[in-house]
């Protein structure tokens, strides 16, 4: 199939996965409590908790970021992906963060630690701390996980300096800029984040997980991915293993595109299996 058709596909396919996500966490789901925590006086700027009412001190966390190009989305519509992540044990935390065009990079990055930090205070205060962190997000979300993870004076900036990362897992991620946007003016969503054509390197993760420090990736990227094409992912997990590292592992779906990829938290598909094999793992060390 050619990249038009794939790019039709995608579009297409956008409501329909909007209704799916709205849908499911629409649902009651038994076990599963739910808690939204405030951090600020924007309505973006709130965490949302769905954690398995028999938690545990030691519990890992994922903090989960949306999608939406920087400039839709809230926790609310991802609902059902915490939901997803609690019933398989984990405590989840949806972070949200200001969007574009009402706030311009880095103001997203420093919401999105700024959560994390909440989240785990919140942790702390119930009891819980200790568990693994995980930081996790889907396209303009995997893009603000990896920064997360590896912008690390930014990281101590926020107070989260001394918060250990064991993993991180970008889906449909946009990972380098570089690779994404040899001709800046061909991306005209990464230059409403950055509010224009300059100083694009503070807002790209590969510039920061190379020689950055070793923490276990796992990339997961649709091969038809017309949006963010996959060598976005490939060219990331590279520069993140470097000569000799391993910590890094990039799987793509033969059939997948985009957003469709999101699925993977509520049907089987080829990246779900190692997915969750890839949490158990990091969790347990």
């Amino acid at each position: 199939m050619s990249h038009r058709s794939w790019a039709v596909a995608e579009r297409l396919s956008l409501p329909v996965i909007y209704a799916e996500l709205k849908a499911r966490g629409a649902r009651p789901m038994p076990g599963v409590a739910e808690e939204r925590i405030d951090y600020g006086s924007d309505p973006a700027q709130h965490v949302l908790l769905l954690t398995p009412e028999a938690r545990r001190s030691g519990d890992p966390l994922v903090y989960f970021i949306h999608g939406g190009s920087w400039r839709y989305g809230s926790p609310e519509r991802f609902r059902a992906i915490g939901r997803f992540f609690a019933r398989h044990g984990y405590i989840a935390a949806l972070g949200g963060y200001r969007l574009v065009p009402g706030a311009r990079y880095p103001a997203q990055l420093h919401d999105v630690l700024d959560g994390l930090r909440t989240a785990l205070e919140w942790r702390a205060s119930a009891g819980l701390q200790d568990g693994p962190v995980v930081v996790a997000g889907q396209s303009a979300g995997g893009h603000l996980a990896a920064l997360a993870a590896f912008a690390e004076e930014t990281r101590r900036d926020r107070g989260l300096g001394d918060v250990p990362i064991a993993g991180v897992l970008p889906i449909s991620g946009v990972l380098d800029l570089h690779v994404l946007c040899p001709e800046r003016r061909m991306c005209p969503l990464v230059s409403d984040l950055m509010g224009g054509e300059a100083g694009w390197e503070r807002a790209d993760p590969a510039r920061y997980v190379h020689g950055g420090p070793r923490i276990p990736i796992l990339c997961l990227h649709g091969s038809q991915d017309p949006l963010v094409p996959v060598e976005v992912a490939a060219s990331f997990v590279l520069r993140a293993n470097g000569a000799e590292g391993d910590h890094a592992t990039f799987i793509a779906d033969p059939r997948g595109h985009h957003a469709d990829l999101t699925r993977i938290f509520w049907r089987e598909t080829p990246l779900k299996r190692p997915m969750l094999e890839w949490l158990d793992d990091i969790s347990a060390t």
